[in-house]
């Protein structure tokens, strides 16, 4: 595909959208992206995994605004499908929507802005609005104008969620696409990120850009299985990880959480052993253990800390 002529003057910008099974959420996305104030030319490629492609999508194309759909014809699953995308990209700029998430209008521009005046940045994120259960929305500032390798190998940093980034597109030359092996292609977006700052710190746009759905049905959406075995798998490829105590904790205690669900208590609760030993106070290990004691319906338990502010990441 050959982008189109930047309007403006303003660089062009790529952003793919992967999505399956989600026909109505996607169509709102990629109107979110249709509707940025961009001086530039966008094309959005949406992606479509393990299903036939949406061609009624391209009908919300319009004059610098691009729609494509495809097929996903790498991998099956969230990593193959942004590989997928990224293979039909040529601009020099590339960013990321899940299917279920929209961004604000002035996304494109103010983080255009951010990557313009810092040539040192590859990537930026932003703040988020949160759409919580019963309709709670909760708006999350950037902590911090720049991440460094340290705070992301302590915490995922919610203003670097998938919906959020925006990419110089030689950032993916130096480390590589998203994660093929990554089992279910869990915390695909993190571990590219892990890469990615190995060169240098990510900018944040710390007001809110994207609004992101929290309803608890992500984390478990054909995915228990499989959690505690891709978070294993990221501890093994990204031995930098045990670098940081509370970070490394946090992982421990997610594969306890991802392990009591399931049933499985002795493993739950040695990997909660594990956790509390890097970080007495590591707090996934806490709803581990709560987990372990009580047998709750894991998704009513993490949409109760959600209320409180305490997720797994």
């Amino acid at each position: 595909m050959t982008a189109a002529p930047a309007g403006g003057g303003a660089p062009a910008v790529t952003v793919v959208v992967p999505t399956r099974g989600r026909r109505e959420l996607v169509r709102a996305a990629v109107a979110s992206v249709v509707e940025q104030r961009y001086d530039g030319h966008v094309d959005c490629i949406v992606v479509h995994d393990q299903e036939e492609p949406d061609v009624a999508l391209e009908a919300l194309s319009r004059p610098d605004r691009r729609v494509v759909v495809m097929a996903n014809d790498a991998t099956p699953g969230l990593a193959g499908s942004r590989n997928a995308g990224l293979a039909k990209a040529d601009a020099d700029y590339v960013a990321s929507c899940d299917d279920d998430d929209a961004w604000l209008p002035d996304k494109l521009r103010l983080q255009m802005q951010r990557l313009e005046q810092n040539p040192q940045l590859l990537v930026v994120g932003a703040g988020i609005r949160l759409l919580m259960p019963e309709n709670r929305v909760v708006d999350w500032v950037g902590s911090a104008d720049l991440v460094t390798q340290q705070h992301l190998l302590r915490s995922r940093r919610k203003e670097l969620h998938s919906s959020t980034l925006l990419m110089r597109r030689r950032v993916f030359d130096l480390v590589g696409g998203y994660d093929e092996n990554l089992p279910n292609s869990y915390a695909e977006d993190y571990e590219f990120l892990l890469r990615a700052v190995r060169f240098g710190p990510i900018g944040v746009v710390r007001q809110p850009l994207a609004t992101i759905k929290k309803d608890g049905t992500s984390w478990f959406r054909e995915r228990e299985e499989v959690v505690a075995e891709a978070l294993e798998y990221l501890l093994r490829t990204h031995p930098e990880l045990a670098t940081s105590r509370p970070g490394h904790a946090r992982i421990l205690g997610q594969i306890a959480f991802a392990e009591a669900s399931l049933g499985n208590r002795r493993a739950a609760l040695r990997w909660v052993g594990r956790s509390l030993a890097r970080w007495p106070v590591a707090p996934q290990a806490g709803l581990a253990l709560v987990q372990v004691g009580t047998g709750s319906d894991p998704r009513w338990l993490l949409n109760q800390a959600r209320r409180v502010g305490r997720g797994l990441s």
